[in-house]
């Protein structure tokens, strides 16, 4: 009798357990969120190398990309900086933009063209910078970055709390016609603000401060 007790207390104890594993799965799976991807599909800077060039408005198209099948995405205010790089790790402010807070779908594609005004004392920098690059090797660099917060709704229930989105990249721009070189989108993702081999140097460091790092914490641990 005992131990037919014991076996039907074993028996709910595996049942709770499983049922609270099982419910903690499914709480995670819906509460799991894949951040949207952000792709700068086009960019037209007025023309860096005419002096007398009076078009002093910059354009770009942005691709927002929502991959969670259950969830659609709340965006907030989506802040954008355009800066010019003078060499490999100088960049000087060029322009602002700001889109409008909106909501995007599950597994929806949004496109969101945006504008900025470029400043005189902007333009005036990318000019010199231009002609200097263009002198030297013909190529002009512009940094894109963004930053908004995001809030992901789990089909029609509910938002979940609200998410910080940022993002980066740097666009070649051609410096007669002003547009983007890269015919494809380019993802604003994690690419630091370096170019060329100071990129490639800053990560090399990294790496290995890190693996400097950890085979110290090992030694330490078992020695």
């Amino acid at each position: 009798m005992a131990q037919e007790r014991n076996t039907n207390c074993c028996r709910c104890c595996f049942g709770t357990l499983l049922s609270l594993g099982l419910t903690a799965a499914f709480l995670w799976l819906t509460l799991r969120t894949s951040p949207p991807k952000c792709t700068l599909q086009s960019l037209y800077l007025p023309s860096f190398t005419s002096p007398h060039h009076k078009n002093d408005t910059l354009f770009f198209n942005l691709s927002l990309q929502n991959d969670n099948k259950d969830k659609s995405i709340k965006y907030g205010a989506v802040l954008f900086t355009f800066a010019i790089f003078l060499d490999n790790t100088t960049t000087r402010p060029l322009a602002n933009a700001t889109l409008e807070p909106f909501y995007q779908g599950r597994s929806k594609t949004t496109r969101k063209w945006g504008s900025a005004r470029v400043p005189r004392d902007g333009r005036a920098i990318a000019n010199r910078s231009a002609d200097a690059t263009v002198r030297n090797n013909g190529k002009v660099f512009v940094r894109v970055e963004f930053r908004t917060r995001v809030r992901y709704k789990i089909w029609t229930l509910f938002y979940v709390k609200r998410q910080r989105l940022v993002g980066g990249a740097n666009v070649e721009v051609n410096a007669s016609s002003g547009e983007k070189v890269e015919p494809k989108g380019i993802r604003l993702g994690e690419m630091p603000p370096r170019l060329g081999s100071q990129a490639a140097k800053a990560r090399s460091c990294y790496v290995a401060f890190l693996g400097v790092l950890v085979t110290g914490l090992f030694l330490t641990a078992f020695t």
